[in-house]
């Protein structure tokens, strides 16, 4: 296995049309870490029992399936009762069902955030993987439209005018900004976080700094990055804040008042991963007080908002009710990946996507 060579970006672009997979940086399944494949040719008579709460259609039970004649897949839905003997899950597992999976080793979630999993799976040998940097791609364009419709008074003028079939100028107390040269700081460097920097750095020419957990290699497009300690250094010299990690106890609020008080009155600040980063009523304050300009959030605490909530009465911004992932490439996507995992697993292979679950990615 050492002659492998795994690219995200190869993976990134080709399961929307091969469903051939490759990925970097894998985290192995212990297990099976060091088991070439030629070493692991799965006898006749062992089954691999994998039960599905995702509802897949015919045509997506069959890719898997055709995987190995050993699989034996069984679609449950959501809420549906888990065979006892089952090896693999696809789909979400509650504390209960852990209990009663005795054999299970691999759950792999139809997701990429797992802060809702079961206390108990943290502590539970299964291997936890989810769909981390799949939906990369449409949710950085969701990103940049939020970004796109405040910076070019969309969403303060055109959108309302266009209703009202009114040909109106902008009025003066909305600012029509462009992004060129401008800096973006991204929170978070992951599929989300690395697929909207090279787009706003190659498509805008905008300079690009960051922070990740994680220590990583920095990408050509991204100026500067750092650990989390560089957050309150970084913010001041953004002209657009973006977050972009994943929610865990650390990062919990971490979008306070602290933060939004340290940005620039003429900066945006865009959500697209969890409503829970974020202190709501410091954002409110920010931008009713106009501390920044405006923000562009495609996640809320609660969601649904309520249309009582004082989000929606908030100048200068524009609010999507999560659904920046939403493509209809999106589920060839996830299931590309799924196929190749279980592909990986049949083979003994190290496979993609391992969460981290003490720390929550």
């Amino acid at each position: 296995m050492d002659n492998l060579r795994f690219s995200r970006r190869n993976f990134i672009s080709a399961v929307g049309v091969s469903g051939a997979a490759t990925v970097a940086s894998l985290t192995p399944l212990q297990s099976f870490a060091n088991i070439r494949p030629e070493e692991n040719q799965l006898p006749p008579d062992r089954v691999i029992k994998m039960i599905s709460t995702i509802n897949l259609s015919p045509e997506e039970q069959k890719k898997i399936k055709a995987v190995s004649e050993n699989i034996d897949l069984e679609i449950v839905g959501d809420g549906g009762s888990v065979s006892a003997d089952a090896e693999v899950v696809i789909g979400d597992v509650d504390a209960a069902a852990l209990q009663r999976l005795k054999k299970l080793k691999w759950v792999q979630v139809w997701h990429a955030g797992v802060e809702n999993m079961p206390k108990e799976m943290i502590n539970h040998p299964v291997v936890l993987t989810n769909m981390q940097r799949v939906l990369g791609p449409v949710i950085a364009e969701s990103a940049i439209a939020l970004l796109l419709s405040l910076t070019r008074g969309l969403i303060q003028s055109s959108v309302p005018n266009f209703y009202k079939k009114k040909w109106s100028q902008v009025p003066d107390d909305v600012v029509l900004d462009d992004l060129y040269n401008k800096t973006i700081a991204i929170v978070g460097m992951g599929g989300i976080g690395s697929e909207t920097a090279r787009r706003l750095h190659y498509g805008f020419n905008m300079r690009v700094i960051a922070t990740d957990a994680k220590p990583m290699h920095k990408p050509e497009f991204v100026d500067e990055l750092h650990d989390p300690s560089w957050l309150m250094e970084m913010v001041p010299q953004a002209d657009v804040l973006m977050s972009a990690a994943p929610l865990t106890k650390e990062t919990k609020e971490m979008f306070n008042a602290g933060v939004f008080g340290k940005m620039k009155p003429d900066a945006y600040f865009i959500n697209v991963s969890r409503g829970g980063l974020v202190q709501q009523q410091a954002l409110i304050d920010a931008l009713k007080n106009k501390k920044i300009r405006g923000a562009g959030l495609d996640v809320t605490t609660p969601e649904p908002l309520p249309a009582n909530h004082a989000l929606w009465t908030c100048p200068n911004l524009v609010i999507t009710p999560h659904n920046s992932s939403v493509a209809d490439i999106r589920n060839k996507r996830m299931l590309a990946l799924a196929v190749e995992n279980v592909r990986r697993y049949t083979l003994g292979l190290p496979l993609m996507n391992v969460v981290d679950k003490e720390k929550g990615y």
